[in-house]
């Protein structure tokens, strides 16, 4: 296909956020923000938005480590996703030889799924997590292989599970993830009102078993930025996840919302506690304060109408959802270069056939693929009606100066033949005058005589 260029305007694009460090999207756009963010030390950080999945902030989010007891996240995710939270669960002889944090659930204890939940979101109760696990695909290697898969399915394909609590086995693989593919598990859990609900509370009793009859065990949130006592407590925080172990050093991911935004702060390799909490607050802070995102363009939504050689009309559509982070809230006016498109081929659904580029401020900023609606069938007739089309569009010069050469050919034509047809006469006249005179001349011989 040929393109010229024609500006038309539109509104639509994604680019993402650079300070004293570069933020990279998946179509490598950066702008500026008026106001740095703050300084960090943790190894690994993303300020995400959790909406569009726009990356505010960038520091090696997609480096892979050990992410510890951050992995319950999705333990919990697919726990609400897959079980009734009424039903009562039966402990088996593996979960009660759980390392490190537990609840001291014992063989052939009956526990209900959503108080093992809240074990496993507040206390982080490794036991809790196993026990889930096998519930739900009856052995801790089946679970991991299904965590992977919905890891993946939400783009986090930098993510391998093989345990659902983070523990750290020397003889095993172990769960490894990426602070990018961190906050796209939090952002996908946060979408389940049942599981906030859950990481929000401050504590839970559990109530008496079938073989704990005499002691009431208590579930304590360990997330400071949601304990209003502490230091670090930040009120937009709607959920967070914190992990360590020797191997992982420390993890968090947390998601806040405030004035109808939900952004998701994830930290792997964490200098400390007291450090990656009071990371996210400011992180929080400045992502807030500093950036909006501006939905400027659906996936679907129509972009172009192109006619096919037959007549007939076709519709281009945007491939992906589209998004604009700026420094203020005000809405930014964009235009879109379109390139008048010609179709020589067939293409299916969802093939893309153009590229828009986008312009604001006389920058082109980003780039948006266009796929057609529907299928396009182009035939031997239509191919052959196209190529002749080129062909005449190639030799455009040639053709304004056949007629011209034709023209003045005629004219010259015409002018010789009047030429000849006047010279014709003319001889045609000269030879009777001199017939007459002739006869005139012997007329007066004759007189004479």
């Amino acid at each position: 296909m040929r393109h010229n260029k024609i500006k038309l305007p539109g509104m639509i694009i994604l680019i993402l956020l650079m300070s004293t460090i570069t933020v990279q999207s998946v179509f490598g756009s950066t702008i500026e923000t008026r106001t740095p963010p703050p300084e960090t030390f943790s190894e690994s950080i993303v300020v995400m938005d959790a909406k569009t999945g726009v990356v505010l902030y960038d520091k090696q989010s997609e480096k892979q480590n050990l992410i510890a007891s951050t992995t319950k996240v999705m333990t919990a995710l697919l726990a609400v996703e897959m079980l009734d939270l009424e039903k009562m669960v039966t402990v088996g002889p593996n979960p009660p030889y759980a390392k490190g944090a537990s609840m001291g659930f014992k063989e052939g204890e009956e526990i209900m799924v959503i108080d093992l939940l809240y074990a496993l979101m507040l206390h982080s109760a490794n036991d809790a997590a196993e026990i889930l696990a096998e519930e739900i695909s009856g052995s801790i290697e089946a679970f991991a292989k299904l965590m992977t898969e919905r890891a993946h399915s939400i783009g986090a394909v930098n993510t391998e599970f093989y345990n659902p609590s983070g523990l750290f086995y020397d003889d095993s693989e172990n769960n490894r993830s990426t602070a990018r593919d961190l906050a796209l598990i939090t952002a996908e859990a946060g979408k389940n009102e049942k599981l906030l609900e859950i990481a929000q509370k401050h504590s839970h009793m559990l109530p008496l078993t079938n073989l704990l009859t005499d002691m009431n065990r208590w579930a304590t949130n360990k997330n400071d930025m949601m304990r209003k006592n502490s230091q670090y407590y930040y009120e937009p925080v709607i959920m967070g996840k914190t992990g360590w172990t020797p191997e992982a050093g420390f993890s968090y991911t947390s998601l806040a919302e405030k004035d109808g935004r939900t952004l998701v702060v994830s930290i792997v390799k964490g200098v400390n506690q007291s450090t990656y909490w009071t990371e996210s607050k400011e992180l929080f802070e400045w992502a807030f304060e500093n950036t909006a995102v501006h939905v400027l363009y659906k996936k679907g939504q129509e972009m172009k109408k192109i006619v096919l050689p037959d007549g007939e009309e076709r519709t281009l559509v945007a491939r992906e959802d589209f998004h604009y982070v700026s420094t203020d809230q005000s809405e930014p006016k964009p235009l879109l270069e379109f390139d008048e498109i010609v179709i020589t081929e067939d293409h299916q659904k969802g093939d893309v056939i153009d590229t828009v580029n986008v312009i604001i401020n006389n920058n082109e900023v980003g780039k948006i693929d266009l796929v057609c609606e529907s299928d396009i069938l182009f035939t031997e007739a239509e191919l052959e009606e196209s190529q002749i089309l080129d062909e005449i569009k190639e030799n455009s010069l040639l053709n304004k100066i056949v007629p011209l050469l034709l023209g003045t050919v005629s004219v010259l034509a015409i002018l010789t033949i009047g030429m000849r047809m006047l010279n014709t006469a003319k001889k045609r006249k000269r030879r009777k005058m001199s017939h007459k005179r002739m006869e005139y001349l012997k007329r007066i011989e004759n007189q004479k005589r």
